[in-house]
C-alpha cells in the first residue's frame, strides 16, 4: 500500500487501541495523535502543517452536532480524509457524519473496514503522485556561513545526472548571498521570488524562459535580488511550485543558504531530505545542534533530515556516533577536506572530476537521494 499519513483524534481508549495497529500495520505515519481537539483553532494549525492525508475522528462522546467537527476539517484550504469513528452505528449518525463530509464511518469490529477504507486512500493518493510527477527533491543548509552548503549542493546536483531519470535543476533559495550562479557560470536573471509572483502562468515554457542550463542535464535558477520584496514565498506557494518541479525533472536540487530562515521553512514540509552541511569547528556543531531541535520542535521529521560532516579531518577528535548525539540527527556521511583541489576547480571555471575522492562523496549523496546504489565506474563529462 502506497505509505499515507494519520492523524487520530480518538478519545475513546478501545477505539485507539483498536485502530492504532491496523494503521500501523498497513505502514501508515500516525504523525498527531490526541484525545480531542481541543482549542480548534490551534488543532487546525497542526492540521495545516502536518498535512496528513487522513484524519480518524472519535464522535463516539458527540451525542449531538457531531456534523461540525467534520465540516471544519474538511473547510481546510487542503482537506484531509475524514474517517469518522464511533463506539455504535445508527443509519441516521452514518448520513450525519456522510453529509458533513466523511469519507467513512467505522465502528467495532473495525479491522477489515478500516484497512479497506485506508488502501482506498492509499490508492488515491498514489495516483495524483503519478500524476504531479516523481522528481526527487532535496535541499542544503549550511549550519553556519563556511560549511559548504553550497558547493555540496552544486556537486551533487552534477553526480545525479548519470543516475536521475531526467535532467536535475539547481536551484538557489538564498536570496541575500547566493553563489549557485556565479559556480556555474550562469547569468542569475530570475530567482524563486519570480516565480512565486507568476505562479497563474507557470508552465513548462514560462520555466524554460527563467532558467539556464549550467551543465550539461543540469538547469539553473539563480538567486537574482527582487526590489523592495519584504518576504519569503509562503508554504502554500513553494508547495504548488515544487509540486510543478516534481513533474518537470528527476532531481530537484535546493540550496537554502545558511542557518534558519523564512525560506527555509516554508520550504523544508515539500522536500524528500533536508541536509544539514556543517564542519566540526564548535561553532558549527553548536549551530547544527540548535537547528536540528528547532526543526524537530516544528514538526519536522528527523527521518527525513540527515547531517553531513564537511572537511572532515583525517583524525578527528570526536567518533561520528558521538557528532550524532551532540547534533541529534543521523549522520550521512563524511566529506574528506580538500580545499585546495576545489579552490583549483573554481577558479578554472571547473567542477570535481568523476574520479576525485570528493566527487564520490557526493556521489553518494545523489544515490541517497534518488534511492539507488552509486555506480561503481561513472565517467564525467563535467571536469
Amino acid at each position: 500500500m502506497y505509505p499515507i499519513t494519520i492523524a487520530m483524534v480518538v478519545g475513546t481508549k478501545s477505539l485507539a487501541d483498536e485502530a492504532r495497529p491496523i494503521c500501523e500495520r498497513l505502514g501508515c505515519k500516525i504523525v498527531l495523535e490526541e484525545n480531542e481537539p481541543g482549542d480548534w483553532i490551534e488543532f487546525l494549525e497542526k492540521l495545516e502543517h502536518l498535512r496528513p492525508h487522513a484524519v480518524i475522528y472519535d464522535v463516539s462522546k458527540l451525542r449531538n452536532g457531531l456534523e461540525e467537527p467534520v465540516r471544519k476539517i474538511r473547510a481546510m484550504r487542503v482537506p484531509p480524509a475524514v474517517f469518522a469513528m464511533d463506539s455504535v452505528a445508527t443509519p441516521q449518525r452514518i448520513l450525519a457524519a456522510i453529509h458533513a463530509g466523511a469519507s467513512d464511518f467505522l465502528f467495532p469490529p473495525m479491522d477489515a473496514p478500516l484497512q479497506e477504507a485506508l488502501r482506498k486512500l492509499g490508492e488515491t493518493v498514489r495516483q495524483q503522485v503519478d500524476a504531479e510527477g516523481h522528481g526527487r527533491v532535496a535541499a542544503f543548509v549550511s549550519a553556519k556561513g563556511g560549511c559548504g552548503a553550497t558547493t555540496v549542493a552544486a556537486h551533487t546536483a552534477m553526480e545525479m545526472v548519470p543516475l536521475a531519470d531526467g535532467k536535475v535543476l539547481l536551484a538557489d533559495l538564498d536570496l541575500e548571498s547566493g553563489l549557485i550562479s556565479v559556480l556555474m557560470g550562469v547569468p542569475a536573471a530570475y530567482s524563486m521570488i519570480d516565480v512565486v509572483q507568476n505562479l497563474d502562468r507557470l508552465d513548462a515554457n514560462f520555466w524554460k524562459g527563467i532558467t539556464a542550463e549550467g551543465r550539461p542535464g543540469v538547469d539553473v535558477l539563480g538567486s537574482a535580488p527582487v526590489p523592495n520584496y519584504q518576504s519569503a514565498p509562503t508554504r502554500e506557494q513553494m508547495n504548488d511550485v515544487l509540486r510543478f518541479l516534481r513533474t518537470q525533472y528527476g532531481a530537484v536540487v535546493l540550496d537554502l543558504g545558511r542557518s534558519i530562515t523564512p525560506m527555509l521553512m516554508s520550504t523544508i514540509e515539500h522536500v524528500d531530505t533536508l541536509f544539514l552541511v556543517t564542519t566540526l569547528e564548535v561553532p558549527a556543531l553548536q549551530r547544527s545542534a540548535t537547528m536540528v531541535s528547532r526543526l524537530l520542535d516544528q514538526g519536522f521529521s528527523k527521518d527525513h533530515l540527515r547531517v553531513i560532516l564537511n572537511r572532515m579531518p583525517r583524525d578527528p577528535d570526536a567518533t561520528v556516533n558521538e557528532l550524532e548525539k551532540m547534533v541529534g540527527a543521523p549522520v550521512l556521511l563524511s566529506v574528506p577536506n580538500d580545499y585546495p583541489a576545489l579552490y583549483e576547480c573554481y577558479s578554472e571555471g571547473k567542477f570535481l572530476p568523476a574520479s576525485h575522492r570528493l566527487s564520490r562523496s557526493y556521489a553518494e549523496v545523489a544515490a541517497h537521494i534518488l534511492g539507488i546504489a552509486p555506480r561503481k565506474k561513472r565517467f564525467s563529462l563535467l571536469a
